[in-house]
């Protein structure tokens, strides 16, 4: 009776720990969201400083769009996780992750339209890089993830830097955040997704 007793709590506790696995928000624990995010401002950011200061470069559209197409994405997987997750558990960890970028995307492309619309200038740059740093560090901290708490702090530093010089090269700085704050995390997360799937391939595998 003990050993039933025992095996069904083992049972349950297998179906918890794979309902948990199975509830992760892989749009953001994969590495995909950061990288998105990253990759986007990447290349925005270069093509508004060659725009500026390279003669004949004429872009017939401004970078900065490519930032409201990123946020229809990530609504787009923010809605499927969410679809998925209806008959499944789900973590404080999700919730956080999911409304603070959430917020995040928001205020950039509020800011973004508004601030082209009044034409302030390069004030939009360090404000952006302001920006930057307040999601990715709060993921950072709540994930005991150091390095999105550097790359916070690296886009604070740069904000500060853009407000002091303001110039061309702002866009420079812009596109370095993202990196820092974004693609090295995103590719660190990538790669310990990665080897995490195949440490439970691994488990099945042998009826772990």
């Amino acid at each position: 009776m003990n050993e039933e007793k025992q095996l069904t709590q083992q049972e349950s506790l297998q179906l918890i720990t794979q309902m948990i696995n199975q509830a992760k928000n892989i749009y953001y624990e994969s590495g995909m969201g950061c990288l998105l995010w990253g990759f986007t401002n990447l290349i925005c950011f270069t093509l508004a400083y060659l725009d500026a200061t390279v003669q004949g470069f004429d872009l017939p559209f401004t970078p900065f769009s490519l930032l409201i197409i990123t946020f229809v994405v990530q609504l787009y997987f923010d809605r499927k996780e969410a679809v998925k997750k209806r008959t499944m558990a789900t973590t404080y960890l999700d919730d956080v992750h999911k409304y603070v970028w959430m917020s995040f995307g928001i205020a950039v492309v509020l800011f973004t339209i508004a601030g082209g619309i009044a034409n302030i200038g390069y004030v939009m740059l360090p404000v952006l890089l302001l920006l930057f740093g307040i999601p990715t560090f709060i993921s950072g901290c709540v994930s005991k993830f150091p390095a999105m708490i550097i790359g916070g702090v690296i886009c604070w530093v740069f904000s500060i830097i853009a407000f002091l010089y303001q110039g061309y090269y702002a866009y420079l700085l812009c596109a370095a955040g993202a990196t820092a704050a974004w693609i090295i995390p995103g590719f660190i997360l990538q790669e310990r997704f990665k080897k995490q799937q195949r440490i439970e391939e691994q488990k099945n595998q042998h009826g772990v």
